[in-house]
């Protein structure tokens, strides 16, 4: 009788872990947008992530590492945890560095990543790298790499991705398109340009998502899209909510249609959801957890924080005007002045013009309006139950040009 009741709970307890993770993904596609913004990917034409949004699950609240640079956060991605963890702080970065050690270190000096979790778990997987961005080779393992390739184009990048998924079907890809990003300094983002670009990386997108469907392997592959950081004016690296807060999509095997993710997210849980989807454990130094409310079977966290105000996105000045990194608008008299509601986002703006922050009992924005001396402009979203941080812009006018 007591060998029988073992057997029983030995059975009883494989269903149970069967149960902890998706069933039937064999292959996740991870395609990384350097630079792509939440308010980028609403406004741009971008039909390919429109589509696996409506077939997937998203967030456009995916938060951050500090700093809001590429190196910092794109290693989380792959490491499952934050610069505290992994000494990752800048992108000047290397794994000789030992002023900073991470808290868990592999033979190659480097914080355990999700390529080396696959390798050990999973010792026969192939698995690559594809990016556009060549530095983004400096928080690999190439050693236990089957591939890690750097291209001179973002074209280049899903062009090379695309064969290798129809070649070698791999279990882990993850790509790296960088354009998005170059454009959003040099143009502005939220520009026109930065948007077309956009739209043009959405066609790589495609690229990749159509090579998945002609390997054969759509059935047992979760495809993700995800980006390193957003950007304000023509930077990013400072705290602003728009330099903080990136889309992340999930589509494929396994996951929920149509589904906006309400738990929070956050770059280091990138690499749990990829252990998580192909049934992995993972490191105790960890401190990513997988967002199982995208997929199928899986709730919502119980705890959900529902008890104060939401926080909306903040409200933007016109893109085309800018002519500063920092938000410094150099214009001649008189200076028209137009403030944004970000798209998809209902509320009212309300706005100072003497450096004080806004309240719902501050001036409401109605129209477009005028500035003919030097004025800084601090503007605020607010909704039926949230608000937003603050956006400022400083008008420098040009008194000559009268």
């Amino acid at each position: 009788m007591k060998k029988l009741i073992g057997i029983v709970f030995c059975v009883l307890l494989a269903a149970c872990r069967q149960g902890e993770y998706p069933k039937g993904i064999q292959h996740v596609v991870v395609i990384g947008i350097d630079g792509l913004s939440s308010q980028g990917l609403r406004e741009a034409h971008t039909p390919c992530m429109d589509s696996l949004m409506r077939n997937g699950a998203y967030s456009y609240t995916d938060r951050c590492v500090i700093p809001t640079v590429s190196k910092p956060n794109w290693h989380a991605m792959i490491s499952g945890a934050g610069p505290e963890a992994t000494g990752v702080v800048s992108n000047s970065w290397n794994r000789n560095q030992y002023d900073f050690p991470a808290v868990a270190l592999t033979g190659n000096h480097t914080f355990p990543n999700i390529f080396r979790v696959i390798r050990k778990q999973m010792p026969a997987a192939e698995l690559g790298s594809i990016y556009h961005w060549g530095d983004f080779g400096s928080i690999l393992e190439d050693d236990i790499m089957n591939l890690s390739q750097s291209c001179s184009s973002a074209l280049g990048t899903a062009q090379q991705t695309a064969q290798y998924i129809l070649d070698r079907k791999p279990a882990l890809t993850f790509i790296q398109l960088d354009e998005v990003d170059h454009i959003g300094h040099q143009d502005g983002h939220m520009s026109p340009a930065y948007l077309q670009e956009i739209e043009t990386t959405d066609g790589h997108v495609r690229m990749i998502v159509d090579a998945v469907q002609q390997a054969g392997i759509a059935e047992s592959t979760l495809i993700m899209v995800v980006s390193d950081h957003g950007g304000i004016f023509r930077k990013h690296g400072d705290n602003t909510y728009e330099e903080f807060n990136t889309p992340i999509i999930f589509s494929g095997k396994g996951v929920k249609k149509n589904y906006l993710i309400r738990q929070q997210i956050y770059k280091y849980d990138v690499a749990a959801n990829i252990a998580f989807a192909l049934g992995l454990e993972t490191p105790q130094v960890w401190t990513g957890r997988p967002t199982r409310a995208a997929y199928e079977g899986f709730d919502e966290p119980a705890n959900l924080w529902t008890d104060g105000i939401d926080v909306l996105p903040p409200p933007r000045f016109r893109a085309e005007t800018y002519s500063a990194p920092n938000g410094i608008f150099t214009v001649d008299v008189p200076a028209e002045v137009h403030i944004l509601i970000p798209e998809g986002v209902e509320g009212e703006i309300r706005y100072t013009t003497d450096e004080s922050t806004p309240t719902r009992n501050s001036t409401l924005y109605r129209e477009p309006f005028t500035v003919d001396r030097y004025t800084v402009i601090t503007a605020r979203l607010f909704g039926d139950k949230g608000e937003s941080p603050q956006a400022v812009a400083f008008y420098r006018v040009d008194e000559l040009g009268k």
